[in-house]
């Protein structure tokens, strides 16, 4: 048999010891000390004896034209599950049937009405607005006009700059950012502070610029105070044409304030009484009537949860004995001292 020869085996090996060097020198972390603590890198990218690093979530993107009914219909569930806000869930099932015939144009490559679906949410904070938002992008994403359907929330802070020429970089970031989903802007009014607010005019107008460059991609809402979010659209022309869709999310009734806090207790698996509910609607009433609730709403049921739980905490301190029942029992006496609480905290 013929043995082969020390230049030819240099000649085959080559390629392999190549490939080996390189894998060693890209992916390996250089030796710290040499010797015996030195240790062949994993070749398939991981350290040795580390753990693998959990992959990264990746969302599931949409295909134009392509309803996804299943998610629509969870999405459309959702919103009418909202306590409330019955102009808006009108407002959004007609946005929904506009934007399904857009979807089937879309799929059939017809003509583009060119409409968006940019908004103008109006109304005092705590009204759903941010929910509503998450939930336009969701069904808009099952109706095959976004990819992502996911939404980013901005502010002023985010969105202007320190210096000029800072300010275009960080809202076409904020724009990468929502790229496939909705842009929501809260407290939008606060760009236009002032003629002297050079900043928030240059954020308008780099915003009116990606809101039609970026339109099939990018659904931009802003929301605010409803006088103010006037205002806001009516200081540029550019604005006033693209925000066409204005929503108004009006405040809660006392009967809806009530409704939320008891779907909050029970979502978090409390048990309340009779009396406990009876005591809730009583408060609630008393706190619309003197105008406590308009500028916190929902923000306000929040309050009321957490001041309700400090006293049930301080009620079973008291006993010697706590059975596990009674950690999920909200009482009549837990909302004593409550509507004070809430009417200092309103007027601070």
């Amino acid at each position: 048999m013929t043995s082969l020869s020390e230049d030819f085996k240099k000649r085959l090996l080559e390629p392999i010891d190549k490939l080996f060097k390189e894998a060693v020198d890209g992916l390996g972390p250089a030796p710290a000390s040499g010797g015996r603590n030195w240790q062949v890198p994993d070749m398939l990218g991981g350290t040795p004896g580390a753990k693998d690093p959990k992959p990264a979530k990746t969302v599931k993107k949409a295909k134009p034209g392509k309803v996804d009914e299943t998610a629509l219909r969870e999405a459309m569930t959702e919103l009418n599950s909202l306590i409330g806000l019955r102009s808006v869930k009108q407002a959004l099932a007609r946005l929904t049937q506009f934007a399904r015939i857009e979807s089937e144009r879309r799929r059939l490559k017809l003509p583009s009405t060119g409409i968006t679906f940019h908004a103008v949410f109006a109304g005092s904070p705590g009204t759903g607005k941010t929910s509503v938002a998450r939930l336009l992008g969701q069904i808009l994403k099952a109706l095959g006009l976004l990819e992502r359907g996911h939404t980013i929330e901005a502010s002023k802070s985010m969105l202007c700059g320190q210096f000029l020429g800072q300010t275009p970089h960080l809202v076409k970031e904020a724009f990468d950012k929502a790229d496939g989903g909705v842009l929501f802007i809260d407290e939008a009014y606060s760009l236009v502070a002032g003629d002297e607010d050079m900043y928030g005019r240059e954020a308008i107008d780099s915003l009116v610029k990606l809101m039609e460059d970026l339109r099939d991609r990018v659904v931009v809402i802003v929301a605010g105070y409803d006088a103010e979010m006037g205002k806001f659209v009516n200081s540029n022309p550019g604005l006033r044409s693209r925000f066409t869709r204005n929503i108004f999310f009006p405040d809660y009734s006392s009967t809806e304030l009530h409704a939320i806090l008891k779907q909050t207790c029970i979502s978090k698996g409390f048990d309340v009484s009779q009396g406990f509910l009876l005591r809730s609607e009583l408060i609630w009433e008393e706190l619309v009537k003197q105008g406590l609730t308009a500028d916190a709403n929902g923000r306000l049921v929040r309050t009321a949860f957490e001041c309700l739980l400090e006293n049930q905490a301080m009620r079973l301190e008291l006993l010697r004995r706590t059975e596990p029942h009674q950690l999920c029992e909200l009482l009549p006496e837990d909302w004593d001292h409550v509507e004070e609480r809430i009417n200092e905290n309103c007027h601070d």
